[in-house]
């Protein structure tokens, strides 16, 4: 009803600016010519926006070639997730945690004892991150005691992750719902991570190993996710691996290849060729009205709120009202269905179209835009990069910072927090095979490749090894890039 409500307004707008021409100069604006000027008005916006749009699809989706020449917006195939994800959300639940899809079973309220230890997970694994030396830290006492009534529980789970094979958790459902529960999937992790922290304070190094191993095959379900969200959480998990790793004197065996995992699908761009040009496809052949458009590619806030730009809470208010963030998903999929009926067939979706294709268009150019910008900067400079490109004044998208920006940045991070955590590893592997077990003078692969052409300096003194990148390429807290080990 916005497109047509909107029609009917520019319309009346122009009927009633003909027939004062005609009031004034009868002859050379009659009825009939009034009505053919607004037929033609409306041709020309439906005919001629949309070619205008699709030279605009054309630019971007060369743009994002030029980024990524592998890039394709082919669709996989739908699944469900494999029964090793269906046995996970099993396990899960016995320790409190609903890792499936979001409101697809109801679960027990959690007991006070088992949400005091899940609130204090976050802020304690954020601290072994940011911990630059290798003494590891004593877990909140309401974890700590959590933690050892569900040992047994968490053994399981963790066998379940390191044997049976990876866990699949199908495609994105059509109103893009994901097949998992992020929070509580980044909760599960948070689990078998401070596991593995309690057990190293303990000295059981192998054990430790063992829940680390299954924290990393947790984190590696979302790794190849053909979607950002899903990316952006296993950055985070896999920041907390590596920084739980930095703690684990001997490291086993096998953790290099691992590593070598988690760098080779930690991508600068990350999967956003592929959903812009995915973006691209969808507007085309809309599956979604402008509405859904909007909420599907700003979602972040509840929306509707007074912070909002005008043109974004207008187009979202006046085509059904505002949106809490928890029915976003059903938002969407009603916008999606409504593509089906018949006055969207015939009447919004001739007169919206155009102004949909122009919006993703210029949405999906400036992304391309400044993924380019960030590949050829110095994403590891202590500034952050400056946007290439904005999104258009006339556009009804809202994007505080530049997503392409942003992941390269969060990817920078955890490749040089990678970097350290092979130093780490490899300089203790060298001090266990030293005939005097000391700290080896000249460690290989000390160069810097995530933040050329910086390299970590090795600094020896009395019995004590420190590693740190030289210069410190990113803002205090932002990413671990020294560490400091002790003689044990």
């Amino acid at each position: 009803m916005l497109a047509l409500g909107l029609t009917l307004v520019v319309l009346g707008t122009l009927g009633v600016f003909l027939r004062g021409i005609h009031a004034i100069w009868p002859a050379a604006m009659g009825r009939w010519r009034i009505l053919l000027v607004e037929v033609v008005v409306i041709l020309a916006w439906v005919l001629g926006g949309r070619a205008v749009a699709s030279l605009r699809e054309r630019s971007a989706r060369a743009a994002w070639i030029a980024v990524d020449p592998n890039a394709s917006a082919a669709l996989p195939q739908p699944r469900a997730p494999n029964a090793g994800g269906a046995e996970l959300v099993r396990l899960a639940s016995t320790l409190g945690l609903q890792v499936g899809t979001p409101g697809a079973a109801a679960t027990a309220p959690r007991d006070p004892a088992t949400e005091a230890a899940l609130g204090a997970l976050g802020a304690y694994l954020d601290s072994v991150v940011r911990q630059a030396d290798d003494r590891p830290q004593a877990a909140p006492t309401e974890l700590r005691a959590w933690l050892l009534v569900q040992d047994a529980a968490a053994r399981t789970l963790e066998h379940q992750l390191v044997a049976r094979g990876p866990v699949d958790w199908g495609t994105r459902a059509a109103d893009g719902a994901l097949g998992y529960s992020p929070l509580e999937l980044v909760k599960l992790h948070g689990v078998l991570t401070a596991g593995a922290l309690d057990r190293m304070r303990a000295g059981d190094a192998v054990s430790a190993s063992s829940a680390l191993e299954a924290a990393g095959a947790l984190a590696a379900s979302l790794r190849g996710r053909l979607d950002t969200p899903s990316r952006l959480v296993a950055l985070m998990l896999d920041r907390r691996l590596l920084g739980a790793l930095r703690m684990l004197d001997p490291v086993p065996p096998g953790w290099e290849q691992r590593l070598d995992e988690i760098e080779a699908h930690t991508q600068p761009a990350g999967v956003l060729p592929r959903e812009m040009l995915e973006l691209l496809a969808e507007v085309r052949e809309p599956s979604c009205t402008l509405r859904g458009l909007v909420l599907q590619l700003d979602p972040s806030p509840l929306l509707g709120g007074a912070e909002r730009p005008a043109l974004n809470r207008a187009l979202v208010w006046l085509g059904g009202g505002p949106v809490p963030l928890e029915d976003l998903a059903l938002a969407v999929d009603a916008e999606k269905k409504r593509i089906a009926t018949p006055f969207y067939r015939y009447v919004q979706g001739p007169l919206e179209r155009p102004y949909v294709g122009l919006v993703a268009a210029d949405y999906a150019l400036v992304q391309a835009r400044n993924a380019a910008a960030a590949a050829g900067a110095d994403v590891c400079a202590p500034s952050a990069l400056a946007p290439a490109a904005a999104i258009a004044p006339w556009s009804p998208i809202v994007e505080k910072d530049a997503a392409p920006l942003r992941l390269a940045r969060m990817s920078a991070v955890l490749r040089a927090e990678l970097e350290l955590t092979r130093l780490v590893a490899r300089a203790r592997t060298l001090r266990a095979q030293a005939p005097q077990h000391g700290w080896p003078s000249d460690l290989p692969g000390t160069s810097s490749k995530a933040c050329a052409p910086r390299r970590f300096g090795v600094q020896l003194d009395a019995g004590r090894a420190e590693l740190r990148l030289v210069p410190n390429a990113f803002t205090e807290g932002e990413a671990t890039v020294a560490f400091r080990m002790e003689a044990r």
